[in-house]
């Protein structure tokens, strides 16, 4: 995929266009809980539209699901405490706390995957950072004028 540099005008048309269209929805095939839809919006949203491929769309939809797991499971354990009295009436490690930490092990496999959150070789981080920031602008832009009555 060839890449316009964040610069150009052509760029900037692109990410205005893409900022029109919204966050790319998750693939048919995969399904996402009403409560996984916040994390994917903050997932689509880290990286210009142009960025994302079927198949990261696919990985993404999984680490939406992955981090709202987490979620549900840090509340739970909030709640309950790192150490419980099991049946016997020990106090014992709270089982959800090896959950949390699974759950985290494949955030992080997930995002690695998606190259999020880590510098990769051979990438022009600079190039990629100006493109966000543009299409961040485009988003911006676009929710601004989506009241306006003369362009509705």
């Amino acid at each position: 995929m060839a890449r316009k540099r964040a610069n150009s005008v052509e760029a900037a048309v692109q990410a205005a266009l893409h900022a029109a269209n919204g966050i790319p929805a998750p693939p048919a095939h995969i399904r996402l809980r009403p409560e996984d839809l916040p994390f994917w919006d903050g997932i689509v949203r880290a990286r210009a539209r142009d960025e994302w491929t079927d198949v990261q769309l696919v990985v993404g939809a999984q680490l939406a699901r992955c981090q709202r797991d987490i979620e549900v499971e840090s509340l739970a354990l909030e709640g309950e405490g790192t150490v419980i009295e099991n049946a016997r009436g020990t106090m014992v490690a709270n089982p959800r706390v090896s959950v949390i930490e699974q759950l985290a092990r494949r955030e992080m496999a997930l995002m690695r995957c998606l190259q999020m959150g880590g510098r990769v070789d051979g990438v022009d981080l600079k190039g990629l950072a100006a493109n966000r920031a543009l299409q961040r602008t485009a988003d911006a832009v676009s929710k601004q004028l989506a009241g306006d009555e003369l362009l509705a």
